[in-house]
């Protein structure tokens, strides 16, 4: 089960009592980011992705705005409990909150807010909830308006059979170039949904970027920041290489390579990390390609923080806070609504 929000047009902050998902389509021209929404976590120790239970801290969802000078300066005071709520996306002016409660999918512990406006006013989206069903994907629709949400079911997947442990597809889902993906670790490919079909595939990634063994998860889907075509990323051999579709000599997967970055020399230049390439090699890898089209990508590390790198400048952030703890998963951009918000 995944869950990804959307909007028709809301200025509202209301505990959903059935599924909310979203339907999205996406853009070459974007409306203006504003900044990013993430959850701060603990810096875990040095060989861990996240930290051990005894560790953790109860964090909120903060704002970074884009420049200091023209972006608002958003909060989510008005969140009730708002620390028993995690992030999962981000889309059309609203935020989509998970309850830390909802081990198993449970709708009424999903939350959905306008941070621009924090008035009680209508909620209008259209969802999708995707869903395995046996061996299949299937999506319902959903059309939430007046309080009252209502649903369809479309028919299982013909053409997309899940033959994979779906303990491995991950639950928070990437939007790009007009369709949504979910990485499925150890895995080729990302389980795609055409949101304007809605017809799922799958989408195989170069292999040069998958080699079978555990480090597979260094491989992810986004969208190239100067024009929004789909795109593919991975960190090999301390290179940054991006992806994009193609054919002819030297395609792969239906995979040409747009972008080829050493950033060895830009991770020299963090003391704490690992000189030596075999370990840096199993320790750092691609986390996300940002989807507010900065420029930027953001590098996971197993405790030695997480790091945001420009493919303009060469600059490479470490991504902290204040408090000595670090970006959490994911990091999302929140645009301002859409002109049309108000058209389904």
């Amino acid at each position: 089960m995944a869950m990804v929000a959307s909007r028709g047009a809301a200025l509202a902050c209301r505990r959903l009592s059935r599924r909310l998902l979203s339907h999205s389509s996406s853009a070459s021209v974007l409306p203006p980011l504003l900044g990013h929404f993430h959850q701060p976590m603990v810096v875990p120790p040095v060989g861990l992705a996240t930290a051990p239970p005894e560790m953790e801290k109860l964090t909120v969802p903060v704002f970074h705005p884009l420049t200091a000078s023209s972006s608002p300066r958003l909060s989510l005071d008005f969140v009730p409990d708002l620390s028993h709520f995690s992030l999962y996306d981000s889309h059309h002016g609203l935020l989509l909150l998970r309850h830390y409660n909802c081990e198993y999918f449970n709708p009424r512990l999903f939350l959905v807010c306008d941070p621009a406006d924090a008035a009680d006013g209508g909620l209008r989206f259209e969802a999708v909830c995707v869903a395995v069903d046996v061996d299949r994907p299937r999506a319902w629709v959903a059309t939430y308006r007046d309080g009252e949400c209502r649903w369809r079911a479309l028919p299982r997947s013909r053409g997309v059979a899940i033959e994979f442990d779906t303990h491995w597809l991950e639950y928070l889902a990437v939007r790009a170039a007009g369709s949504l993906y979910w990485h499925i670790c150890y895995n080729p490919c990302a389980l795609a949904l055409d949101t304007d079909t809605l017809e799922f595939s799958f989408l195989r990634v170069p292999a040069l970027m998958f080699d079978g063994t555990s480090n597979t998860h260094k491989c992810r889907i986004g969208e190239m920041p100067e024009d929004g075509r789909l795109c593919v990323g991975s960190v090999e051999r301390q290179e940054l290489l991006l992806c994009v579709r193609g054919s002819g000599d030297g395609s792969d997967n239906g995979w040409v390579v747009e972008r080829r970055v050493r950033i060895r020399e830009v991770l020299d230049g963090v003391p704490w990390i690992p000189k030596n390439s075999f370990l840096r090699h199993f320790n750092l890898w691609l986390r996300d390609i940002d989807a507010g089209r900065t420029g930027k990508v953001f590098i996971g590390t197993l405790g030695y923080g997480i790091f945001s790198y420009d493919l303009n400048t060469g600059k490479l952030e470490n991504l902290a806070t204040e408090d000595g703890m670090q970006y959490g998963h994911p990091i999302l951009p929140y645009f301002s609504a859409p002109v049309d918000a108000g058209s389904d």
